[in-house]
């Protein structure tokens, strides 16, 4: 994380070594939940190790919101910031470790160490363009090409999860995900 935070401001090892005591390091299995719905989100994972996918049920059905992998943040942002009761749940796709972080320490912590206050906007503005470029791209793009830019940006993510997750990210049922797949096969454009 250390590596991470020094690309968008400076610290001392003083000061990062304080920030990181007020979280924990928790190892969590494989199908593990870090979050789930229906509480309020008030702890900030960072990703130390692992991979995360966070998920909503809509109407009943399993619907991938984000894949969370490592070195970055992971949390139902919409409910840590409002204090809202959430809708996201959290789970470990592989064994992983987690730094968590209580909101309200992190914000006491913030208090002291106003340069530190900027993971905050760090973490709102990637998560507004992460959402603003699946947004467009769902409007824009036809499954094809959806699915061709989330291979080449994300060429591990089919060998980390299974199709039914990506499907119910790219916004499609798994049939129309494999029948894709197929016929990308034959057609290399």
């Amino acid at each position: 994380m250390k590596s991470l935070l020094s690309k968008y401001f400076k610290f001392s090892d003083t000061d990062y070594n304080t920030f990181i005591a007020k979280g924990k390091l928790i190892e969590y299995k494989k199908g593990d939940y870090l979050l789930r719905a229906n509480e309020v989100a008030n702890k900030l994972f960072f990703i130390k190790k692992g991979f995360v996918r966070g998920y909503r049920l809509v109407d009943g059905k399993d619907t991938t919101h984000f894949f969370y992998r490592e070195n970055w943040f992971a949390t139902d942002y919409e409910s840590y910031l409002e204090g809202s009761v959430g809708e996201i749940y959290l789970q470990a796709l592989l064994d992983t470790t987690a730094h968590v972080f209580d909101k309200n320490s992190l914000y006491l912590f913030f208090e002291g160490h106003k340069n530190f206050e900027k993971i905050r906007y760090i973490i709102a503005e990637y998560a507004y363009l992460q959402m603003v470029r699946k947004f467009k791209n769902l409007q824009t793009n036809d499954l094809k090409e959806r699915y061709k830019k989330t291979i080449s940006e994300n060429p591990e993510l089919f060998n980390l999860v299974p199709q039914k997750y990506i499907a119910s990210y790219l916004g499609v049922e798994p049939q129309s995900l494999s029948r894709l797949k197929n016929t990308i096969k034959w057609d290399k454009t």
